[in-house]
């Protein structure tokens, strides 16, 4: 009853709900709540405590900077669980000040994607041990190899997409183990960059496609197999991405996941335009098991002083 009474309380206030409706679409930080809001810190802070201390809200560090995010059947309007017709009336039946939210959700989300753009499109150039550092550890390529190599193949199948395909250093590999493949990426610098190297390299079948991750220029069920390799930490909304992605995939299509371990390198942010600082393993097979996969096996390499730790998550999509 204690419990029931406090988050009625909680929520007994326009701006609570606005925040909770907010925090439906993602995690945010104070000052990206604040931007949303269009209100002081400290009012903005205040409230954010009380929503925490009655339990509807957490916060979730990130090296120096802290995420705000729902608990437990609060993490996302399409669970089940406490008061889900309250949810679904909030999402869907807005308040007043919603159509604001909604155009700040947006412009935060859209400066985040740009922040991570105009990073990757300054550094297209940049020789490949210096790409290295900013796309990830070679180390786990021969296992995304070995399960690559079970996707059919054949006549109408073997179509692989490789997602935030940068400068195209994958496609090697899913040529060999593909039909065709397809490398999508939101910066056009680093698609011309991949476009060279597939040409030079005479790959085959490899097209390129603009476009953003959250937003995937494929049709519904088009791809058999997708690969995300180290390129969900600098997407603005990564469950976004993960959605996408089954919607993108046939009906028992495979999705491998590699990414760096949640760690405590702040220069990464700086200098590799990473916008979040790895995943928690609870947090990305909960994105996963959310939008429709199935996880069928999970590794984690370790790191060492200069790199962080990689996940590397194989899943299918349920029919």
């Amino acid at each position: 009853m204690q419990s029931c009474l406090s988050t009625v309380k909680a929520l007994a206030d326009e701006t609570r709900l606005r925040i909770v409706r907010i925090l439906m679409t993602g995690s945010y930080n104070v000052n990206e709540l604040v931007t949303i809001l269009s209100m002081g810190q400290s009012r903005v802070s205040r409230h954010l405590r009380i929503l925490s201390d009655a339990g509807l809200v957490r916060a979730r560090r990130q090296g120096t900077w802290v995420y705000y995010e729902l608990t437990g059947p609060w993490e996302s309007e399409t669970r089940s669980g406490f008061l889900p017709s309250f949810a679904d009336e909030l999402s869907s039946n807005p308040l007043q000040f919603a159509a604001t939210d909604d155009r700040g959700i947006k412009a935060c989300l859209n400066q985040r994607s740009r922040q991570a753009e105009r990073f990757f499109n300054d550094v297209a150039e940049r020789d490949d041990s210096q790409r290295e550092e900013i796309e990830g550890p070679a180390d786990h390529h021969e296992l995304l190899s070995s399960i690559l190599a079970s996707v059919p193949g054949g006549e109408g199948n073997g179509t692989v997409v490789d997602l935030g395909t940068g400068t195209g250093r994958l496609l090697s590999l899913l040529c060999e183990n593909s039909r065709h493949v397809i490398g999508v990426d939101g910066a056009r610098e680093m698609l011309e960059v991949a476009r060279k190297r597939s040409e030079e390299l005479e790959l085959g079948e490899v097209e390129f496609r603009l476009g953003s991750l959250e937003h995937l220029p494929l049709r519904d069920g088009e791809a058999d197999a997708m690969v995300a390799n180290m390129v969900l930490h600098h997407v603005a909304h990564p469950p976004a991405v993960i959605k996408e992605v089954h919607r993108g995939l046939v009906p028992g299509g495979r999705f491998l996941l590699a990414d760096y371990v949640a760690h405590w390198r702040e220069s990464h942010r700086e200098k590799l335009g990473d916008l979040w600082l790895g995943f928690n393993r609870e947090e990305l097979i909960g994105w996963l098991e959310l939008a429709g996969f199935e996880v069928e096996s999970e590794r984690e390499l370790p790191g060492n002083r200069r790199r962080p730790g990689v996940f590397v998550i194989e899943s299918n999509r349920r029919s």
